[in-house]
C-alpha cells in the first residue's frame, strides 16, 4: 500500500471515513500512481461516505468525486482493478441518475443528462476496452461490464446514442455465439443469465427510445424510472460502513 494511503486505512478501521476521505483527496491530488490495494481502499472509503450522505447535492458531488478517484491518471491496467473498479463506476452513475430524477426539472435538465451520459459513455469505453484484453467474449468479468453498461443504456436512455446501443448488442451476439457453439464453457449458465440481462436491457431501451421518437418534441424530458438496487449493486451494498 502507498505510504500516503498507510493512514487513511488506519482511519477506517476506527471507521473515521471523513479523516479518510481526506487523506485520500490530498493523495489523489498528486502524481503518485496506485497500486491495487489503493485503489480498492478508496473504493471502500468513498462506497461509505456515499452511503452516509442524505442531500442530493452532496450524493452527486460524493458520486462524481469517487468516480474521478478512481479514474485517476495514472491508471492501473490490471484486471482486478478493472472488475472491480466498474461495479463501482457503475453504482456511482446509476446513483447520479436516480437523483437527477428528483430533481426539480430546469431548463438546463436536458443538457445535464446529455453531459452525464457523455461521462458514462467515456468510463465504460475504457473499462469494455481492457475487458477485451483481458477476457474472453464468455468470461464472467468481461460480460459483468457488459451487464453494467447496459442497465445504465436503460437508465440513461432519455440520451444514450445508437452506436453504444449496437456496441454492446454486437458484444452479446458475439458471447451468445460461443455459448450456443462450444460444447463446454466453463460457467456457461452464469455467463448465460448475464446475456439473457443484457438482452432484457436493450429490448427495454430500445422500446423507451422509440417511444420518445414517437413522441412529439416538447420541452419536458421523459423520465426514465430506474430500480434502486440491482445484481450488480448488492456487492456494493454488502459493505458495513456505519
Amino acid at each position: 500500500m502507498s505510504e500516503l494511503l498507510k493512514d487513511a486505512f488506519q482511519a477506517t478501521v476506527s471507521r473515521d471515513y471523513e479523516k479518510a476521505v481526506s487523506i485520500i483527496r490530498n493523495a489523489v491530488s498528486t502524481e503518485e500512481a496506485f497500486g491495487v490495494e489503493d485503489l480498492e481502499l478508496i473504493d471502500h472509503v468513498y462506497a461509505c461516505i456515499l452511503n452516509t450522505s442524505h442531500y442530493d447535492e452532496s450524493v452527486i458531488e460524493v458520486c462524481w468525486e469517487w468516480i474521478e478517484a478512481l479514474e485517476r491518471i495514472p491508471r492501473v491496467k490490471d484486471p482486478r482493478v478493472i472488475s472491480s473498479s466498474q461495479l463501482s463506476i457503475y453504482y456511482a452513475y446509476h446513483t447520479i441518475c436516480r437523483v437527477q430524477e428528483r430533481l426539480p426539472r430546469r431548463g438546463n435538465h436536458l443538457q445535464m443528462r446529455k453531459d452525464t451520459w457523455k461521462r458514462v459513455k467515456s468510463s465504460f469505453q475504457y473499462l469494455w476496452s481492457n475487458a477485451s484484453q483481458f477476457w474472453k467474449p464468455y468470461e464472467l468479468d468481461r460480460l459483468d461490464i457488459l451487464c453494467s453498461w447496459s442497465y445504465l443504456t436503460l437508465q440513461y436512455s432519455d440520451v444514450c446514442d445508437d452506436d453504444t446501443v449496437q456496441l454492446i448488442e454486437t458484444a452479446k451476439d458475439h458471447a451468445q455465439h460461443i455459448l450456443t457453439t462450444t460444447i463446454v464453457v466453463e460457467n456457461a449458465h452464469q455467463a448465460g443469465q448475464r446475456i439473457s440481462t443484457i438482452e432484457r436491457n436493450l429490448r427495454d431501451t430500445k422500446a423507451i427510445t422509440d417511444k420518445m421518437s414517437r413522441r412529439v418534441s416538447g420541452t419536458e424530458v421523459p423520465t426514465v424510472q430506474t430500480e434502486d438496487c440491482d445484481i450488480l449493486t448488492v456487492k456494493k451494498l454488502k459493505t458495513e460502513c456505519v
